[in-house]
């Protein structure tokens, strides 16, 4: 039995290459011939996906975290594309910071702004890959540290770090020109505003409470009237992603967003590896409603749906069941670590589970 192990990684516990190695022992352990395929969609693992298939090199530059500390973080260089990937999460993003640190009124994203800024001395192309982001400024920062000016009620520059609590101070935008071309590899195909929108959705994740989130998704309301006067860019699928950093760099530099998780698996030949698989085992942390909106298991699913697709993942959450062949979605079954070896194992020896899963998988399935 020929087995593709295509996790993206659990978050927090395992990156990508470690789950799917894990899935790769627990197959061989019994008899199957397992073959690790890891993959990401648009958040963290994505440069170091990009630079494998590229053959490229990283360069680790000075940066602002998103409370605006001094940090390291990477920049990938593929000189053959004249490109250079740029992860949001390296300087902008929710890892960065400890639970009591999360609030996205008071993030920014102003680092990734710097990281691009440097990166442009060199590429004449961007690919920022925005997922796993601890902010919701709508790109605001970003676009600052990158030469935009914002202006308050009398004219007067707003000099400060914008930050997602800071969005109704701005009263006009003047952007910048001679920037590089910048294409958003989105992890998710979410609108700007709205129930299913950056701050509403992804609000509560990054720290914000009820009271915060329907100060930022005010915010970005503004934001949008702003830049976006007619209405429509607000709507497009992506926007919403990264707090909205997609939807400021699409109205305001004329970025173009992609799917994170497409552009990933073109990258690594996905179609072709997996084309004699027998099995598809995918991953991710948490499977549920937001899984459906473009995360990586259910667009890798979609893309071997000749083979059984087990999703393995940290856990379950509202709406999984809708991801499940019976339901209209591409996944055979799947299986929760922490339903099956309770939150504390599941956390603490994440490897060590997903490899007893995967061998039971594997002998279930000879």
């Amino acid at each position: 039995m020929r087995i593709l192990c295509a996790p993206d990684s659990f978050k927090e516990t395992l990156d990508a290459p470690a789950a799917a190695e894990a899935m790769a022992q627990g197959a061989r352990a019994e008899g199957g011939q397992a073959e690790t395929c890891p993959v990401a969609d648009g958040g963290e693992g994505t440069l170091e996906a990009l630079l494998i298939a590229g053959n490229g090199r990283r360069e680790s530059v000075p940066t602002l975290d998103p409370l605006g500390r001094p940090i390291q973080a990477d920049i990938g260089f593929l000189p053959e594309a004249n490109l250079a990937v740029i992860e949001m999460a390296a300087a902008s993003g929710l890892g960065l910071l400890s639970p009591q640190e999360r609030n996205p009124l008071r993030t920014s994203s102003f680092g990734t702004g710097q990281l691009i800024a440097i990166a442009a001395r060199e590429a004449s192309r961007i690919l920022l890959a925005v997922g796993g982001t601890a902010t919701v400024d709508g790109g605001c920062g970003l676009l600052q540290a990158l030469g935009t000016r914002f202006l308050g009620q009398i004219g007067e520059p707003l000099e400060d770090l914008l930050t997602g609590g800071g969005l109704t101070r701005i009263a006009s935008i003047e952007t910048p020109v001679g920037l590089p071309m910048i294409d958003v590899a989105v992890d998710v195909d979410v609108p700007l505003l709205g129930e299913h929108g950056a701050a509403r959705l992804f609000g509560p994740q990054k720290g914000a409470d009820p009271s915060a989130v329907a100060i930022l998704d005010a915010g970005l309301l503004h934001l949008a009237d702003l830049l976006d006067p007619d209405g429509v860019l607000r709507c497009h699928p992506g926007t919403g992603a990264a707090g909205g950093a997609a939807f400021g760099l699409h109205a305001a530099l004329d970025a173009r967003l992609c799917s994170g998780i497409d552009l990933v698996l073109d990258a690594i030949r996905f179609d072709e590896r997996a084309r004699d698989a027998d099995m598809l085992i995918v991953g991710e942390g948490c499977l549920d409603e937001q899984s459906l909106r473009g995360k990586a298991a259910i667009v890798t699913a979609r893309r071997a749906s000749h083979a059984h697709v087990v999703a393995v993942c940290g856990r379950v959450g509202a709406g999984w069941e809708a991801a499940l062949r019976e339901q209209g979605g591409p996944i055979d079954s799947v299986v929760s670590l922490v339903d099956r070896f309770g939150e504390q194992r599941a956390m603490q020896a994440t490897a060590d589970c997903v490899r007893d899963v995967v061998a039971e998988l594997t002998a279930t399935a000879r």
